[in-house]
């Protein structure tokens, strides 16, 4: 009787490997550049054709091998670097597995050549082999240290292929590795190549704030501050991003321990808590860090995944502390953090004249044209009105939730892109009510602006509107939001002025890290529709033209201004395209435009500014979702106040 229980052959022992060590060409280069460091390696280039789809040569000077190592190295589990279980717990090299090698020859055609340094001239080895099959060594004249050309990855596991992603996809993530790897080792000099042409490159000149500038460019650079944070047998060293220069992503955090890239959560937790008296005052925003942790490798495992990218710590709680208080140590010499957070009341301005509470809607001016107030500014009520929302404030309602027992509250079907969807004869189908009649909005589209007043803004996040029938509350921010994207789409596709731009008389110029480059050269066309003119300035640099006129009188290096909205829109380009290992559509760029570029919550507005508003959100295409599919409007009809009050 045959036996079901077989012992898999060679090459499909190494494919099933390969399929967790090799999953893109990312991760041949990473494991491929991992060898060369381990080797000794000071300098290490990079060539990729088709984002490394048809092509990966890693070429280092490091101490190479000789000919019997070499046909070794292609073995399974064979490796220099451990040589029992025990020295998994003191692991001080960057692969110790012995599987890359083989895992990346059972799935491409592998040409490797080596020369171990010392030997003589023209004593080096060069070996091919294709599908895991050895077939061919000879004796070559090369220099001393290691070239791998790694051809056609996945070519015999079609299965595989199918899941690469486009070219500029897969070079996007080798441009993050090699980022990472100068980062880690500032003192050896990487270069990337793609099709001939440079990527990226880093001195190796061993200091680390020039690998930042190469990683980050000059205007992040110019915003680090050093860590030195040293206790119990921990060392904590690198740089951390100043207050003024916070991310919308974490893209720009790096953490390393004993110089591999690693993801924990005690070093994320720690960033973010050392933060928080940061994060209350900029909202959800993330600093640049680079956060090199050394300890003894006793009390590290890397040998957690295949990737080797997560760690456990034995003393984590002392790994989180260290990081903590490096961070903010470096803030405070800084005089980043305050010891004494102060509560100041700021003056309130005074209401446009003639702007009376809760008037109609009626010839209110265009959003972008309303004049730039400053950052604090804040409206007054008059006292008769102040004193009337803070008496129904003291009103206790009947439960904690104004809303229960209203029905299940449904939001309408998102439709992000387009218009509303249509109901019996062709007339626009209001989205579905609650059973007690709260909603995210009503048919208000075609209404009179003089139907809806608004009230009051509540929070600085939502406009407080009435109409005859019911109150309405309005979220400023994704209405805006909501108002752009359609100006943004109309403009983009030739059916509408789009939004107003404004040339600079002093164009600025955006110096972006190599990533965020490669992503814009692909989106110029679609940030010019969102109102901002740009072009290449050399290297990673472009020159900023013109910018959106709601952002053409405010600061250009403020936050909210034409530069900090620019970044913020590419950062969340970057973020997506990575995330979604294609490249961003070109909606998706309209939509993180008019996210950026609308007003916050937390933004007061007079009630100019939110009858504008108000007035364009009612002629938008779709009033009831923003472009994400978040509601709007809530409603809460006057029904259902009388019955909430017993009447």
């Amino acid at each position: 009787m045959a036996t079901k229980v077989q012992i898999l052959d060679e090459t499909t022992a190494n494919q099933i490997a390969a399929g967790e060590v090799v999953e893109r060409p990312a991760a041949a280069v990473k494991e491929l550049v991992e060898n060369a460091l381990d080797a000794g390696a000071r300098r290490v280039v990079v060539e990729l054709e088709d984002g490394g789809k048809t092509l990966v040569r890693v070429t280092d000077d490091g101490s190479g091998m000789g000919q019997e190592d070499a046909i070794l190295a292609l073995q399974r589990h064979a490796t220099s670097k451990i040589r029992d279980a025990e020295d998994l717990f003191r692991i001080t090299t960057m692969g110790f597995r012995g599987e890359a090698l083989p895992s990346i020859a059972s799935v491409a055609q592998v040409t490797v050549t080596t020369k171990e340094a010392g030997d003589a001239e023209g004593a080096g080895t060069e070996l091919r082999c294709a599908g895991g099959s050895l077939e061919s060594v000879t004796e070559v004249g090369a220099r001393a240290g290691t070239s791998i050309t790694v051809e056609n990855l996945f070519y015999n596991v079609p299965a595989r292929l199918k899941f690469l992603k486009s070219a500029q996809t897969e070079l996007g993530h080798i441009v993050e590795l090699m980022q990472r790897m100068a980062l880690a080792r500032p003192d050896v000099s990487f270069r990337l190549l793609h099709h001939g042409q440079e990527v990226f490159a880093s001195s190796g000149s061993g200091a680390m704030m020039d690998a930042c500038v190469q990683v980050f460019g000059r205007d992040t650079a110019r915003h680090l501050v050093p860590l030195a944070y040293e206790c119990a047998g921990l060392r904590v060293t690198g740089y951390v991003g100043t207050p003024s220069a916070l991310k919308s992503t974490r893209a720009a955090q790096h953490s390393f321990v004993n110089r591999r890239f690693v993801r924990n959560r005690a070093v994320t937790r720690a960033l973010d808590e050392a933060y928080k008296s940061v994060q209350t005052i900029h909202g959800t925003r993330f600093p640049a860090a680079v956060v090199l942790i050394e300890i003894d490798p006793a009390h590290v495992d890397v040998n957690v995944s295949p990737t080797k990218t997560e760690v456990r710590f034995t003393r984590e709680g002392d790994v989180y502390s260290a990081v903590y208080k490096a961070v903010q140590e470096a803030l405070m010499a800084g005089g980043l953090v305050p010891t004494i957070i102060q509560k100041t009341s700021v003056p309130e301005a005074s209401p446009p004249a003639g702007a009376q509470h809760g008037a109609p809607l009626q010839n209110a001016a265009p959003l972008f044209d309303m004049p730039a107030r400053p950052a604090a500014q804040t409206r007054q009520e008059p006292e008769a009105f102040r004193q009337a929302v803070e008496e129904r404030a003291g009103l206790r309602p009947i439960s904690d939730d104004p809303f229960e027992d209203a029905g299940d509250f449904r939001p309408p079907t998102p439709n992000p892109g387009g218009a509303r969807g249509e109901g019996a004869g062709g007339r626009p189908a209001p989205p579905e009510l609650g059973a007690g009649g709260a909603s995210t909005g009503a048919d208000y589209r075609g209404r009179r602006l003089d139907s809806v007043q608004v009230l009051a803004q509540t929070r600085n996040q939502y406009i407080l509107a009435q109409t005859e029938h019911a109150l309405l509350l309005i979220d400023q921010h994704i209405a805006h939001e909501r108002v752009l994207y359609e100006r943004l789409k109309a403009g983009a596709e030739g059916g509408g002025a789009g939004v107003p731009t404004q040339r600079l008389m002093l164009p600025f110029t955006l110096e972006l890290d190599r990533r965020a480059a490669l992503v814009v050269e692909k989106r110029l066309e679609e940030l010019q529709k969102a109102g901002f003119e740009l072009e290449p300035f050399g290297g990673d640099s472009f020159v900023v033209r013109s910018v959106p006129a709601s952002l053409a009188q405010k600061h250009i290096k403020a936050q909210d201004g034409p530069e900090g909205t620019l970044r913020a829109i590419i950062e969340e380009m970057v973020e997506k395209t990575v995330s979604r290992r294609l490249l961003l559509p070109a909606d998706e760029v309209l939509i993180s435009a008019s996210c950026k570029m609308a007003v916050k919550a937390g933004d007061p507005l007079t009630f100019d500014e939110m009858n504008a508003l108000v007035g364009d959100l009612l002629q938008s295409e779709n009033p009831y979702t923003c472009p994400h599919g978040r509601p709007i409007i809530i409603e809460l009809s006057n029904a259902d106040l009388d019955r909430k009050f017993g009447r």
